[in-house]
């Protein structure tokens, strides 16, 4: 959009500024002039006076205090235009053009002003977007805990207090036999509930995921499916050179969304089986999970990003999950039958697990050190 303003003023250079949080901040800028100062804040700076005035001004050679926030920006310029940027509640900011030679005009300040017009509203957009996005994330996680409250109460809670309801009876009966029969059927339970415990710890965050790798994760995850669901996983894998790691963040994104997918597809597939492959070419990972279930209801079935899939299936806290990498993910029908979940993630401009040890290990030193 600064591209487009540039040309559309035949400026030198053009900014445009957003307020956030008390500062003010180049968000973006063209032209050949260079800002040496990005960010400064609104109260306090020369800048900020110009933004809090919330007034369009028009600067023919600035000298004084005119020019004093041209300074804290670090240019120097022979004209400038001001529009302040209105975003319907959700902050505000301003557009800057500057010329180097030659003054702007009339048609110039109109162009200018509908230039920060479409500006706004597109940053309005943009920011109402994001603002549904997070509230999106902030209910999913209050789902999550209260699906984690009710598994705890429902499960474990319930399941402890009747065995020490069984104990208790057995010890106000008086009778030696009854006693070690209630003892040996509450050692009994304690396991099974050590192992529903033990089994949602792993859901929260599985050890083997930080201490053996995505491929070990993925293994266990599939062999508890069997386990629990009568689901037959397989597990294929192919990142390069044996024992690959990706980053830490990806790792556990594609875990989250394979786990979620296995879920839906026990609960809702009806399958039996079920394929689970993690790949990487070109820089892009790319990580599926098919069934051989009934599929998707075709009322469902609305379009590659799972819109309108959220209720029952999890799948809006995967997508997050998915947006939140940078990463891409489709649902749709198995080539035979059945559903499959895609996520498509590009490695560009992602830390390497060589360099995220490496923090990892200067933040312990550095922590030691003092």
């Amino acid at each position: 959009m600064a591209d487009r303003g540039l040309a559309l003023l035949d400026a030198d250079t053009l900014l445009v500024v957003i307020e956030e949080r008390g500062e003010l901040r180049v968000a973006a800028s063209s032209g050949s002039s260079t800002v040496r100062v990005r960010i400064m804040p609104v109260e306090g700076s020369a800048l900020g006076d110009l933004y809090l005035a919330g007034k369009a001004a028009a600067l023919d050679r600035p000298r004084g205090q005119e020019a004093a926030w041209l300074h804290e920006l670090g240019v120097e310029v022979r004209a400038a235009l001001v529009e302040p940027l209105s975003m319907e509640g959700q902050g505000g900011g301003m557009v800057i053009a500057l010329r180097t030679d030659g003054g702007f005009r009339g048609p110039d300040r109109e162009a200018l002003n509908a230039f920060a017009t479409s500006v706004a509203k597109r940053l309005a957009a943009e920011r109402s977007v994001e603002i549904e996005r997070l509230r999106y994330g902030m209910e999913a996680r209050e789902r999550e805990r209260t699906r984690w409250a009710r598994e705890i109460h429902d499960e474990s809670i319930q399941g402890m207090g009747a065995l020490r309801l069984r104990l208790a009876n057995a010890r106000d009966v008086d009778d030696p036999r009854a006693l070690r029969e209630a003892v040996d059927m509450v050692l009994d339970g304690l396991g099974n509930e050590i192992d529903g415990l033990r089994h949602l710890i792993t859901e929260l965050r599985p050890a083997a995921l930080d201490d053996l790798g995505l491929a070990a994760a993925l293994e266990a995850l599939a062999r508890r499916a069997q386990a629990i669901d009568g689901l037959d996983v397989r597990i294929e894998m192919q990142l390069g050179q044996e024992g690959r790691r990706l980053d830490a963040e990806l790792e556990s994104t594609i875990y989250r969304i394979v786990q979620e997918a296995l879920t839906n597809v026990s609960r809702h597939a009806e399958a039996t089986n079920a394929l689970v492959s993690i790949s990487e070419r070109d820089g892009v990972v790319r990580a599926s999970v098919t069934d051989d279930g009934k599929g998707l209801p075709e009322t469902d079935r609305l379009g590659p990003r799972g819109d309108g899939l959220e209720g029952g299936f999890g799948m809006g806290g995967m997508r997050e999950r998915a947006e939140l990498v940078g990463g891409e993910l489709e649902f749709g029908p198995a080539p035979t039958r059945g559903t499959t979940v895609r996520l498509v993630v590009s490695l560009a401009g992602r830390p390497s697990p060589e360099a995220e040890d490496s923090a990892a290990s200067a933040a312990t030193a550095d922590a030691l050190s003092r």
